[in-house]
């Protein structure tokens, strides 16, 4: 999880907020986020560096809002020094990418993913299909079996394999073809479900426990992004060419967690694929369900569990992720707190710039930091859906991973400041 100002502003004004409500901490990028996904069984958090104690962050964030001294020299420093740091701010602000930040964009979109085709799509060897014999012979005897006049089912229950095939029967001659209001039945493997067994391989050099990151380097852009936000499960879906069967991948804690492969049916898929998926749709400037300049509803999806109050607007915090609401009761700004929360295109914190360029595609303007250590860039993604929407995704000068996910409404004035970036300041 990274540690924002905003993370430390909320240590210190609710005591209820602990290291607990929040995700562990992000890991190191390994081989796969340049490349080697087989050696990628890490957080897709990214190098996030050491995280600082939360009395740490406590202190600074007091630190951030305690009154200043009346001492006129104190003063006289703070606003020289101030003024220093708004002349800096003010030498970059986002703009339309020149020639020059296009090169510097396309240095850093370095990752290719081909298309997916319909051999990518199988678990364990197994594809759609395949006949109950081949399942024998690759896993061995069942250790359930049923079968029905239309299904036979094989269930492994092994400590190390958990896993579950369904088969389509044999069926007479006439279902076999494809009628004008019907599809073909195929006999043989139709689902199949894997909730255990990292050693078992998922089409494109996946397994379980697998990060988030790896899947989307792998995969490319899902069909779907769809959340449970009970369990805070999201389910990435991706399509087979053929249009007959669909990976499900749930992902909890940021990893791989189980699997299916199954016939394409809802509510995994969204309707038809449009003809450029690359192009940003409406539901790309929504984040964690809420769209912008909407009414609030506190409990819609979660709890809440902290509440700030700043500048005639309420803070709503959710443990993941946080809702500025207006007095008028209307969403302006939402934002990412861990790497436990998920875009539409299921970016999150801690996810290599390469990751999303690949997802989001070139930047509608941008905006670069100093050459300072803790100095950030802002690549804005601009809604022609809604005037002056905007997800903007914040990215570490000096390291290609992503620091904040933020989709606003109002302009950022200081983006190197993070107090400032969520309107806190």
């Amino acid at each position: 999880m990274k540690c924002t100002a905003m993370a430390a502003l909320v240590f210190a004004a609710c005591l209820a907020w602990g290291p607990a409500t929040g995700a562990a901490p992000a890991e190191k990028p390994e081989k796969a986020l340049t490349g080697t996904a087989t050696a990628a069984a890490v957080d897709a958090g990214g190098k996030a560096g050491t995280v600082p104690s939360a009395q740490k962050d406590a202190d600074k964030a007091i630190k951030a809002v305690a009154p200043q001294s009346d001492d006129k020299t104190g003063k006289a420093d703070k606003s020289d020094k101030d003024g220093k740091e708004n002349k800096d701010s003010k030498k970059e602000t986002a703009h339309v990418p020149t020639d020059d930040d296009c090169v510097l964009l396309d240095s850093l979109d370095t990752l290719t993913i081909p298309p997916l085709q319909a051999s990518d799509f199988y678990i364990g060897s197994i594809h759609h299909g395949d006949s109950p014999a081949k399942v024998k012979r690759i896993f061995g005897p069942p250790a359930k079996f049923s079968r029905s006049t239309h299904y036979t089912t094989m269930q492994y229950n092994d400590k190390d394999l958990k896993m579950r095939f369904t088969f389509r029967n044999k069926t007479a001659d006439s279902l076999r073809h494809s009628a004008d209001t019907r599809k073909a039945v195929l006999p043989g493997a139709e689902s199949m479900f894997l909730s255990a067994g990292t050693n078992i391989l998922i089409g494109r050099d996946v397994r379980l426990k697998y990060p988030a990151e790896v899947l989307l380097r792998q995969y490319g852009l899902p069909d779907s992004v769809l959340r449970d936000a009970d369990a805070n499960v999201y389910y990435f879906t991706y399509e087979s060419p053929r249009k007959d069967v669909m990976y499900v991948f749930a992902i909890g804690n940021r990893r791989i967690e189980r699997v299916a492969l199954m016939p394409v049916r809802p509510p995994y898929i969204t309707g038809d694929e449009p003809a450029d998926r690359m192009k940003l749709g409406e539901r790309d400037f929504t984040l964690m369900g809420f769209g912008l300049n909407q009414p609030f509803e506190p409990n819609k999806y979660n709890m809440w569990t902290n509440l700030v109050k700043r500048n005639n607007s309420n803070f709503w915090l959710y443990g993941d992720y946080g809702v500025e609401v207006d007095r008028r009761n209307i969403v302006q700004k939402v934002f990412l707190l861990t790497n436990n929360a998920y875009t539409g295109r299921g970016a999150t914190l801690g996810y290599h710039v390469s990751t999303i360029l690949a997802l989001y595609g070139r930047p509608d303007r941008v905006e670069w930091g100093p050459d300072k250590e803790k100095s950030v860039d802002a690549y804005y993604y601009d809604s022609p859906y809604q005037k002056g929407v905007s997800l903007v995704i914040v990215v570490r000068h000096n390291e290609p991973y992503v620091d904040d996910i933020i989709l606003t409404s109002t302009p950022i004035k200081n983006i190197q400041d993070p107090m400032e970036r969520y309107g806190l300041k």
